[in-house]
């Protein structure tokens, strides 16, 4: 309230802890819809991410543009470029979702070249790179298939009937991308939507992290893989997700997880650092389990997608909120 003291637009707060979450679950069964409990959580990326989207859909807003408290916005005209195309016609196709792009605290977009043998066979910052690229080349708006979930502008559109998947554990905000493609919206970079990221130091260690990615590479590539024909819906190939996350989404998956994790145990064990070397022989047997793990996660993402539809639908039946009455 401060901050926005210094503006003349009224801007509404609204606050979703956990206290709210108790009411609102309350409010739900005294309303006869126990069934959408599952829907309002703040447990893990995907479920905070939807209770931004909630958050707009509760305020009547046109536009979601959704933000990490990593960043800083130096660019005075960062909200005005934010909704300049959102649910505009761009080269005759609806802009429903638009990626902005994260500057480095040194001012490069890049991420850094890999140093290590074990970063070079994963190749992750390579082909993040490689993306990049892309993005920041002219036109300022192009398809994508790299959004960052603190530098996103969702439309109205898009988020009251798309929701986050909240089984996936990490890149969340490239599996909405591949979501929203499902159901034929169309998502565009901004390559003049900048913020710099200040990310806190990364204490997880290394086999840790690309357990992380070989987890949330392994389910996508399962949720690409269960896909099927359905009315509205439109099936997402690899090729439109290319370079990245596509080169994880690829048969060769495993290979890329072997060659990684045997290159990062024979440098923990340089190191002497058996149990560390041990966890990257886990990580192999983990990207080998995962992919072989039978399920429907595209079914699975379909049936909680009805549910938020759904949901949405009733929320002015149930009444969870309105302007003036915050977080009650």
């Amino acid at each position: 309230r401060t901050i926005t003291a210094r503006y003349d637009f009224n801007f509404p707060f609204f606050l979703i802890g956990p206290d709210e979450l108790v009411s609102w679950r309350r409010r739900l069964a005294e309303a006869g819809y126990p069934q959408f409990d599952e829907l309002l959580s703040l447990d893990g990326y995907s479920n905070i991410r939807n209770m931004c989207l909630l958050a707009a859909v509760l305020t009547g807003a046109d536009a979601a543009v959704l933000f990490d408290d990593d960043q800083i916005y130096e660019d005075p005209d960062y909200l005005k470029k934010a909704l300049e195309f959102i649910g505009k016609e761009h080269d005759g196709r609806k802009v429903s979702g638009i990626a902005g792009v994260y500057i480095q605290e040194s001012g490069d977009p890049f991420l850094p070249p890999a140093q290590s043998k074990w970063e070079q066979e994963w190749g992750k910052h390579d082909v993040m790179n490689e993306a990049l690229r892309h993005m920041l080349q002219p036109p300022r708006l192009k398809e994508t298939p790299v959004v960052f979930g603190g530098n996103m502008v969702v439309h109205r559109s898009l988020f009251e009937k798309v929701p986050f998947d909240p089984r996936v554990p990490r890149g969340e905000d490239m599996d909405y991308l591949i979501n929203a493609r499902v159901f034929g919206f169309n998502f565009f970079s901004d390559n003049e939507l900048v913020v710099r990221h200040l990310p806190p130091p990364k204490c997880a260690p290394l086999w840790q992290r690309l357990r992380q990615d070989i987890v949330r590479f392994a389910r996508e590539r399962a949720k690409l893989a269960t896909q099927r024909p359905g009315e509205g819906l439109h099936e997402v190939g690899i090729a439109g997700l290319e370079p990245y996350p596509g080169r994880y989404l690829k048969d060769d998956f495993q290979d890329l997880v072997l060659k990684a994790s045997l290159e990062m145990a024979s440098e923990y064990l340089e190191a002497g650092l058996d149990e560390d070397a041990s966890e990257c022989m886990t990580n192999i047997a983990i990207g080998k389990s995962e992919a072989d793990t039978h399920g429907d996660p595209f079914g699975e993402y379909l049936a909680f997608q009805k549910k938020w539809e759904e949901f949405i639908r009733m929320l002015p039946e149930i009444r969870l909120w309105t302007v003036g009455h915050e977080g009650q």
